[in-house]
């Protein structure tokens, strides 16, 4: 076998091991990627279960004020998953009903100590609190969103007028 042989053998070997990796990273990159995208997202699922405790003591709110004669603050009671009672908090209402929140994030961020009673937390990751102004020409009197996000992914948007809450997955 002359050298050309040799040399020509061992680049088939070389470009045969090279294709051989190459298919093999590929692979792997289409399962992870598959693995990634099939997998739920437990951060969203949670959030989406903060969502619908945020509008329901948001109702609460509400209709324990319309029953109270329209105070300007109601105690908001908190109770655990046996039913007990754990804690109460004041809660500001505005004229319109709903709790009262100062229109900035950190207002946002109180409103959610009040209503929940729960750090801003899921799954070890902190909830961002954010205050969005109202842009809508249509309804001057819209006063604006909080909006609760992690860092990436799902968030919700409570409407401070009306306490509609919207996810996004």
């Amino acid at each position: 076998m002359s050298r050309q042989d040799v040399a020509d053998n061992s680049n088939k070997a070389l470009l045969i091991n090279i294709v051989v990796v190459v298919l093999f990273v590929s692979l792997m990159g289409l399962f992870i990627k598959s693995y990634m995208e099939s997998e739920p997202d437990l951060n969203a699922a949670v959030l989406e279960g903060f969502a619908r405790q945020f509008e329901t003591a948001s109702s609460n709110a509400h209709w324990r004020w319309q029953a109270s004669g329209r105070p300007e603050r109601i105690m908001l009671l908190h109770f655990d998953a046996q039913g007990n009672e754990k804690d109460r908090s004041a809660v500001r209402m505005a004229h319109f009903g709903r709790p009262w929140v100062e229109q900035s994030s950190d207002g946002c961020a109180k409103l959610w100590l009040t209503l929940l009673n729960v750090p801003a937390m899921v799954n070890g990751f902190r909830v961002i609190a954010e205050y969005y102004p109202n842009r809508d020409d249509s309804q001057p009197e819209a006063l604006g969103v909080c909006r609760y996000r992690l860092s990436r992914g799902a968030y919700f948007d409570y409407a401070i007028d009306t306490g509609d809450v919207t996810f996004h997955p």
